[in-house]
């Protein structure tokens, strides 16, 4: 039987990319799912798309930095299924600008969705997750183990997911929870996605991908299945956190004026 037949996966981001492909991946392998995002018309497009292929799932809006957003889509979640076997805390904003061009109230909205919205669903399932010894993963970003120019607000809020982890799965291990960090590189994306600018004005992404939605998905599976503790993706991904814990100062030189094209 495989892994995943029969669990229950709350996705968050679940309309597109690479929440919606986590959800077709474990859909696949016979996981019920459940997706929630801010964005009524990703979701029912993403719902259709997955009953369409056989899928059990359900459809759930949140806005991930609402509490009792959160709480709203495990209370359902339950009501529907009984349990929650796997949560993907997916859902995130971007920042691409400098520091000092950052407007405080939007470097909080980030960080009231990748890290508040996070913290609130892990809170809101973790009853549940605790009784089914079940599986958080945490999307986290190459941007957490390193920063470059004008991501440092997006690296700020990855890192933080990092080290949230690390706390977690030491408190969840009596309660056999298995906590998992997966690291992507940039990936590509749905040509409607943007992200935000200083001031909160949104705009195409232009950057190179070095994965896709899809393989991201095959990495987050694998790591359920295995524990695992963290996985950075990518060769470059891989090169980064290398060169990070081993020569730091060399990373800088060779960062040193680039720009972050997220």
């Amino acid at each position: 039987m495989d892994y995943f037949q029969d669990k229950v996966a709350l996705i968050t981001g679940g309309g597109r990319g690479i929440g919606l492909a986590t959800a077709e991946l474990l859909a696949s392998r016979g996981a019920k799912v459940v997706i929630s995002d801010v964005n009524d018309d990703d979701l029912s497009v993403a719902a259709a798309g997955l009953t369409a292929q056989g899928a059990t799932v359900m459809a759930a809006r949140s806005d991930v930095s609402v509490d009792d957003d959160c709480r709203s889509v495990v209370s359902a979640a339950l009501e529907r299924f009984g349990r929650i076997d796997v949560l993907v805390n997916n859902a995130g904003v971007s920042i691409v600008a400098e520091f000092a061009q950052t407007r405080p109230e939007v470097a909080r909205k980030l960080m009231d969705v990748n890290l508040m919205g996070t913290i609130y669903m892990t809170m809101a399932a973790l009853d549940a997750l605790k009784k089914s010894r079940g599986h958080i993963v945490f999307l986290g970003s190459v941007s957490g183990i390193r920063a470059i120019p004008e991501g440092g607000m997006y690296s700020a809020s990855k890192a933080a997911l990092r080290s949230l982890a690390e706390s977690l799965r030491l408190e969840l291990r009596p309660f056999g929870v298995h906590v998992g960090v997966i690291m992507p590189g940039f990936t590509t994306t749905d040509p409607r996605k943007t992200v935000m600018t200083g001031d909160g004005s949104a705009r195409p992404i232009n950057r190179p991908p070095h994965d896709t939605p899809q393989g991201v998905a095959r990495a987050i599976a694998r790591m359920i299945e295995k524990r695992r503790r963290e996985r950075v993706l990518t060769p470059l991904g891989k090169l980064t956190s290398v060169m990070e814990r081993l020569s730091p100062s060399l990373l800088d030189l060779l960062l040193s004026g680039r720009k972050l094209q997220n």
